[in-house]
C-alpha cells in the first residue's frame, strides 16, 4: 500500500502531462510545491489564472498577446509584408533573440503529425490565406522545425501558398535536422536565417 495520500500522486499525474517532464521530475516538483510557502502558493495558483484568462491568440497571426493584437503586428517598424512562419508562439521568442528578422510572423499552433491524427485540415491558416488574397504579403518565410513533421509541414505550406506567386524561403540547412527551433542557439539560428533557402521566387 502506497505510503503518500492519493490527492499526491493526481498532483505528479497531472504536472507529468507537461512536455518534457517525466515521472521523477513530476514527483521532484510536486514535492517543491509541498515545501512552498502558503502565500507562494497562491501566488502561483493565482498566476496561472491570470495567464490563463488574458493571454490569448493575436487575431492577425496567432502569437500569444494580451491584446487583440500583439506587439510584434502592431509595432509599425516591422515589415508586414514579410511573414515567417512557425509552429508555436515560442519559436518566436527563439527567432526574435537573433536580431536578425525585421518582418512579421504567423502562428500554425502545431503541425502535420500523421502518427498523431493531426492532418493540414487543423492547421489555422485562414488568416494568412486572407493576407496572401489581399496581396498585402510579397515573401513567406517557412521556420517550421526541421523535423519529419516540420519537413511534411514545410512542403504542404508550399503546395499551398505557392498559387499566390509571393517569393517562398526556408531557412537554411545549417539548422540540424531533428531539433525544435526553441531550442536552437541564437547564432544558429540568425545564420539560418541570413542564409534562408529560396523554394519558390517569381
Amino acid at each position: 500500500m502506497n505510503s503518500f495520500p492519493k490527492i499526491f500522486f493526481d498532483l505528479v499525474e497531472i504536472i507529468s502531462r507537461f512536455p518534457g517532464i517525466g515521472k521523477r521530475s513530476a514527483e521532484r516538483i510536486a514535492f517543491f510545491i509541498l515545501r512552498m510557502k502558503p502565500d507562494e502558493v497562491k501566488q502561483l495558483t493565482a498566476k496561472i489564472e491570470e495567464v490563463y484568462q488574458y493571454i490569448k491568440p493575436c487575431r492577425i497571426c496567432n502569437n500569444f498577446s494580451t491584446q487583440e493584437v500583439c506587439s510584434i503586428c502592431s509595432n509599425s517598424s516591422r515589415d508586414k509584408s514579410i511573414v515567417c512562419i512557425v509552429e508555436e508562439p515560442k519559436d518566436i521568442l527563439a527567432i526574435e533573440k537573433t536580431s536578425q528578422y525585421r518582418g512579421v510572423y504567423y502562428v500554425l499552433l502545431g503541425s502535420i503529425s500523421p502518427l498523431e491524427g493531426i492532418t493540414e485540415e487543423e492547421l489555422n491558416l485562414r488568416k494568412l490565406l486572407n493576407r496572401l488574397e489581399r496581396k498585402e504579403i510579397k515573401e513567406i518565410i517557412i521556420a517550421t522545425d526541421p523535423d519529419n513533421e516540420g519537413e511534411i509541414t514545410a512542403q504542404f505550406l508550399i503546395e499551398k501558398i505557392s498559387p499566390y506567386k509571393v517569393k517562398i524561403y526556408r531557412i537554411a540547412i545549417g539548422v540540424p535536422l531533428g531539433t525544435q527551433i526553441e531550442y536552437i542557439d541564437s547564432a544558429t539560428l540568425g545564420k539560418a536565417l541570413i542564409e534562408k533557402k529560396a523554394v519558390l521566387d517569381f
